[in-house]
């Protein structure tokens, strides 16, 4: 076993290497019940440098395969958090290997969309929650509190309420919170909205039939969240089918798109009628210099005025000045289709040759 692993570790031929990961992993995967902890670490060794070499869509399929699994060894499930946010994110929210220390630590240093991976765990110890509470924004902090496996100090609570001035689905997401100290509670409940607020006065009044009817009302949304998503992408790829038949334009299903703020959505749209892999939309969708996603757009012709919808809402996700807005959309003006074209074409040559190199 050791002996050939480490000679297909050394595959240097074309295609083979990305087969070569994909066979590790399959393998890895569906043995990891019967592996020996010296297998088990052998593959993880494998696995790991394979993944050095291995592009942004082939290393999210692996992370997905062996998120879940209680034999994954602890450093290949490092490397995977480590990544990529969306190569991080199925290790972020399923394995079960990751310590609590190790989720505090990538909380600190990882980005917003790690933090939203950490936050949808099925559960989380107070002191993972503090680092989610002080650095999460208010996409994170809404998903953290609905978490009804997270537990919260007292002070996550006090820092969750405090920011919860202003941001009313914050509000209500802590007006579900039956484990919230009745201080705090008590700060909070004259903020609410009126149906959030008898909620809150329920718990506080210790109606536990109403407390009952609360956390389950809670755990039927957090289900839906999960339906919802599966309509959404449903719903993304008629959006796809129409522009490819001639029924919609793409401005007209971007616009639709970006007005609702799916950006997830768009893009899977621009994905797949651009031809290239959705998790590099997703990564120049989310960098501040514009460049990427303003390829992507020019190869598809996308209309100026949905470019400046687009960027207003990447600025908005990025925090960025709006005042950038401007100068990119008049970037992406003098950025010709042919250009575009080109580097597409290049992009997927260059994704092909490190797949196979």
């Amino acid at each position: 076993m050791k002996a050939s692993l480490v000679d297909l570790a050394r595959e240097n031929s074309s295609e083979k290497r990305r087969e070569l990961l994909q066979e590790v992993s399959d393998l890895f995967v569906e043995g990891a019940e019967a592996h020996s902890d010296r297998e088990t670490m052998l593959f993880g060794d494998v696995l790991g440098k394979l993944l050095d070499q291995a592009p942004l869509d082939d290393r999210v399929t692996v992370s997905s395969k062996v998120a879940a699994l209680v034999q994954t060894p602890r450093e290949l499930a490092l490397q995977l958090a480590n990544d990529d946010s969306a190569v991080a994110a199925p290790v972020l929210r399923h394995s079960p290997v990751l310590t609590d220390s190790d989720l505090v630590d990538l909380a600190k240093r990882k980005s917003l969309d790690h933090l939203q991976a950490i936050s949808q765990r099925a559960t989380l110890s107070e002191a993972v929650t503090d680092v989610l509470v002080d650095r999460g924004d208010s996409a994170v902090l809404n998903t953290v509190t609905r978490n009804l496996g997270a537990r919260f100090s007292d002070q996550g609570f006090e820092t969750l309420a405090a920011k919860s001035e202003g941001d009313n689905d914050l509000g209500e997401a802590l007006s579900f919170r039956a484990d919230m100290p009745p201080g705090v509670a008590q700060g909070l409940v004259a903020r609410l909205n009126p149906a959030a607020r008898q909620r809150l006065e329920h718990l506080m009044s210790q109606n536990w039939d109403a407390v009952d009817e609360i956390i389950d009302q809670a755990r039927r949304e957090m289900e839906g969240s999960r339906t919802d998503h599966r309509r959404s992408r449903l719903e993304s790829k008629v959006m796809v089918a129409d522009v490819r038949e001639g029924k919609r334009s793409v401005n007209d299903v971007l616009d639709q798109l970006i007005m609702k703020k799916r950006i997830l959505d768009a893009a899977y749209v621009l994905s797949e009628l651009a031809s290239v892999p959705e998790a590099h939309v997703n990564n120049v969708l989310h960098k501040v210099n514009p460049t990427g996603i303003a390829v992507v757009c020019r190869s598809l012709d996308i209309a100026e005025t949905t470019y400046d919808r687009l960027t207003r809402v990447r600025c908005e996700k990025l925090k960025l000045n709006a005042a950038q807005v401007e100068p990119m959309v008049r970037d992406y003006r003098a950025l010709d289709k042919a250009t575009a074209e080109r580097a597409i074409r290049f992009h997927k040559v260059r994704s092909t040759v490190s797949r196979v190199g």
